[in-house]
């Protein structure tokens, strides 16, 4: 029988992570208190993480052969032979079974945004991943879905300034990825991904200050507006915008200066992001739900 971190590791449990973004409406709509709203959002978040699990294996299973030609990726549970792929098929099968079942429990729209998760990243898989520039856009509008998913979920309509702000924070992180994968693969990119042979260092540094800069600008932004500040009664938010541009310019430093590029790994192991993100979201929480403090 195969140790359980084997199935951990085909499921990319650390890339849960980046389900969080289901949670940033329920902060947002001032509700992170109201036990159904919570327990709806951790729903559509455990729903999100089975779903992503069985959209990874689906993913590893397609780039099977590109994989062991990676020097990192080759050691994955398919792509090393610790996991057949048949095995890997039917974990997959079970995650997309739970995820489906668990949406049963929340409103329609959040269910659709679930499928439409699933189906956008087939979609990537097979054929997007491909396409210049189109690749990072169905990066980006996978954190997008989960933000409106979760929107949904809790019963409130995601606002226009939360989906632009992740749409350009992920096409940045998006961009980051690319630009980390063509830096260690170079010459040898079509080995593993023949759309890097698509890009250059250039295009991709100005995509990426060009999506950082309006990621900032476009949350300062959602923190200056007039009906944001009558909404949570305070116009403090703006001082979290300062957390924000360090994340973010934090990023742009290890990616450029150390070659790291994969927004999980840099989270969970830079320190100095990772203080930033608690800061951030207890900031947030602090100025929306106790404004008589400040």
């Amino acid at each position: 029988m195969k140790e359980i971190g084997t199935y951990v590791r085909l499921m990319r449990v650390r890339h849960w992570l980046k389900n969080l973004f289901v949670f940033a409406p329920l902060i947002f709509s001032a509700s992170l208190f109201r036990v159904d709203m919570m327990l709806n959002s951790l729903l559509i978040f455990i729903a999100f993480c089975f779903a992503s699990s069985g959209v990874y294996i689906f993913n590893d299973i397609n780039d099977l052969e590109s994989d062991r030609h990676h020097w990192r990726k080759k050691n994955r549970p398919i792509s090393s032979g610790a996991v057949s792929v048949k095995e890997a098929t039917v974990v997959a099968i079970v995650c997309f079974i739970l995820a489906f079942v668990i949406v049963l429990l929340l409103p329609l729209l959040a269910g659709l945004f679930l499928l439409i998760y699933v189906l956008e990243n087939v979609f990537y898989t097979l054929r997007g991943k491909e396409m210049v520039v189109i690749d990072a856009f169905c990066i980006s509008a996978g954190f997008v879905i989960r933000v409106i998913a979760g929107s949904y979920a809790i019963g409130v309509n995601p606002t226009s300034w939360i989906l632009v702000t992740t749409f350009f924070l992920a096409l940045f992180m998006g961009f980051g990825k690319r630009r980390n994968e063509l830096l260690l693969f170079k010459e040898n990119s079509d080995n593993h991904r023949k759309v890097l042979k698509l890009y250059d260092f250039r295009f991709l540094d100005y995509m990426m200050v060009s999506t950082a800069s309006i990621s900032v600008i476009s949350y300062t932004l959602y923190c200056l507006d007039p009906s944001v500040i009558s909404k949570f009664s305070t116009d403090k938010l703006v001082y979290t915008v300062p957390f924000v541009t360090y994340g973010v310019f934090r990023y742009m430093l290890l990616l450029f200066k150390d070659g790291e590029g994969d927004p999980t790994e840099v989270v969970t192991r830079d320190t100095g992001i990772a203080v930033t993100t608690v800061l951030w979201f207890l900031s947030v929480v602090m100025i929306i739900y106790l404004p008589m403090w400040f």
